[in-house]
Order: structure tokens, then sequence, then C-alpha cells
């Protein structure tokens, strides 16, 4: 009788123990889906020609020039 009571007592643990891990584990997922999707706008936003001709001019560069033309022989 023990013995049986325990094996059910320590299969009711295992399954809230369970059931905790995938609470837990879906949280980490939305959590990280999240970041994704904030790293992923970054990644858009940054890759636009106002940011990369911000980046540019913030780090010195300067407007190009006219192209120079070189005729060909």
């Amino acid at each position: 009788m023990f013995g049986a009571a325990f094996l059910s007592l320590s299969q009711s643990v295992r399954v809230a123990a369970e059931g905790y891990d995938i609470v837990r584990l879906v949280s980490d997922h939305d959590r990280l889906d999240a970041i994704q999707q904030d790293l992923r706008s970054d990644v858009d936003r940054l890759r636009s020609e106002p940011a990369i001709r911000k980046q540019a001019l913030d780090a010195g560069l300067g407007q190009l020039g006219a192209p120079l033309l070189v005729p060909a022989r």
C-alpha cells in the first residue's frame, strides 16, 4: 500500500515539475520572440539609406563629389 501511494506521489510531483518547465519554456520562447522582432526592426531601420548616410556622416565621411570620367584609349 505504501509503495502505491509513494509511486502516485512521485508521479504527481513529476507532472507538476514538467508543467512548470513547460510554462517556463513558453515564457522564454515569448521573450526571445519579442527580442527577435526588436532586432529585425533594428536591422530593417539601420539598413535604410538615411540611416547609412547618417552613420557615414557621423564617422566623418563627406558627400561624394561629381564622378571622375577617364576617357578610354
